[in-house]
């Protein structure tokens, strides 16, 4: 378990469940005991109130970064393949690939 979670990650998980409501515009809030979270529509009227405890907020951060992780994985996998099929294609082989 991780003693500390940076900002940036904190806001990029809270950004995305922001994102996942649709709002158009936030306010954010430290409180003492974590974050207090507005978002508004288009319109500039209330659409969500979210409050994230401390324990909540690392339990959401690391949601957000195993999803990343995952995403990352995925990515590389598909690269991966993507390459294997070209060189299989072109009939071409990696210097110093193991057979």
């Amino acid at each position: 378990m991780r003693a500390t979670i940076s900002y940036a990650s904190i806001l990029h998980a809270v950004g995305q469940v922001l994102d996942q409501v649709g709002v158009k515009n936030i306010a954010v809030h430290e409180e003492e005991d974590g974050l207090f979270v507005e978002g508004f529509d288009g319109d500039g009227h209330l659409s969500i109130q979210l409050r994230y405890d401390i324990a909540t907020l690392y339990e959401l951060v690391s949601r957000s970064e195993d999803a990343v992780e995952a995403q990352d994985e995925q990515a590389i996998s598909e690269v991966a393949g993507t390459l294997r099929r070209f060189l299989v294609e072109h009939k071409r082989e990696l210097v110093g690939a193991n057979r």
